[in-house]
């Protein structure tokens, strides 16, 4: 039982030194500020990751056959051709999906000639037909197909419907239009995409010059990896996981506040009672001088009945281990003594 005594007085007076709470204090405090300021930290974060980018592409290659002349031979390639000296047009276009995967699919590609007529501001077509039509499946992402635009057969065509339509003014516009529909897997990733390519061969009169639009059309998408990861914070330049850190600082701002309060209760429940709060704001420091008698008083309400008869301040001053209360009238000293215990 004296050993238990023992360690519980050695307790009360550990937690109440001034450096146990001062340092509970401020650990409090600092778990305190933690906690309140994890509370809108998430637990964790989503992220993205790029595994890997897949591309389509597709480019039309032309190459003009000439008529006979002295300046360029047969073949011609380059960006724009002299009317006058083509026959007719080799167009070759190639499609590739990039990466090499398991990638299934087909593709159409054709060649439209259209007839057309303006009406104000607005395109009006009156005739339209293929040119060539092509179409299969995609062999290792890739397919190339060939087809030869031979513009005099073009030309003699052309002047056929302007007589059959009657029509002097009457544009002619070539297009080339590729479609691929293909399905598979990219980096793990099940894939439905679709490409589109269109460009056109431009008969410029004024310059007298063929050109194509458009020549080369590509297409790039990412395929991306969605995740979760925890959130990491840094206390005091030290990293912890947030949901570890949102339930042990509450934890340890509380271990802290127990001694925290264990000691402020035991201060205040150790300090002596002031006997005379009720007296507090009539006492003053200070000895009597000049005391011709003294009269004991032998309890505190002997001294409070005195007050109240005289309505004198109380003087106050220790003598040894004795607290003297003194109430002065005349040159008589009204004194009571308290010993401290």
């Amino acid at each position: 039982m004296n050993g238990g005594n023992i360690d519980k007085e050695k307790l009360k007076k550990w937690i109440t030194r001034r450096e146990v709470l001062a340092v509970s204090l401020v650990l409090f405090l600092f778990f305190g500020f933690y906690s309140i300021k994890l509370m809108g930290a998430s637990s964790v974060v989503t992220i993205q990751q790029t595994v890997g980018k897949y591309t389509q592409e597709g480019e039309l290659i032309h190459v003009a056959l000439l008529k006979n002349n002295t300046l360029y031979g047969e073949k011609l390639r380059r960006e724009e051709y002299p009317i006058p000296l083509v026959e007719s047009f080799v167009i070759t276009y190639s499609y590739r999906f990039t990466p090499m995967t398991s990638i299934k699919g087909g593709y159409k590609t054709q060649g439209i000639v259209q007839y057309t007529v303006n009406k104000g501001s607005e395109e009006v077509i009156l005739w339209e037909e293929k040119l060539f039509e092509k179409s299969g499946e995609l062999k290792d992402g890739k397919f190339t197909v060939q087809y030869e635009l031979n513009l005099t057969k073009l030309g003699n065509r052309t002047n056929q419907i302007i007589e059959e339509l009657g029509l002097k003014r009457l544009n002619r516009k070539i297009t080339f239009i590729t479609r691929v529909n293909l399905k598979g897997s990219v980096y793990g990733r099940e894939i439905t995409e679709s490409f589109e390519h269109s460009s056109s061969l431009v008969r410029d009169s004024g310059a007298g010059l063929y050109y194509f639009t458009n020549e080369k059309e590509s297409m790039q998408k990412a395929v991306i990896e969605k995740g979760t990861k925890r959130t990491v914070v840094s206390i005091v330049g030290l990293p912890f996981y947030a949901d570890t850190a949102k339930k042990v600082a509450p934890i340890l701002a509380l271990l802290f506040l127990t001694p925290l309060i264990g000691g402020v209760y035991t201060i205040r429940a150790q300090r002596p009672k002031n006997e005379f709060k009720d007296l507090a704001s009539y006492i003053t420091e200070g000895a009597p001088i000049h005391v011709e008698k003294k009269v004991i008083l032998a309890t505190k309400d002997d001294l409070k009945k005195t007050f109240d008869l005289l309505d004198k301040p109380i003087l106050h001053y220790k003598d040894g281990e004795e607290d003297v209360y003194t109430i002065i009238d005349g040159n008589i000293a009204y004194e009571y003594r308290h010993k401290n215990n």
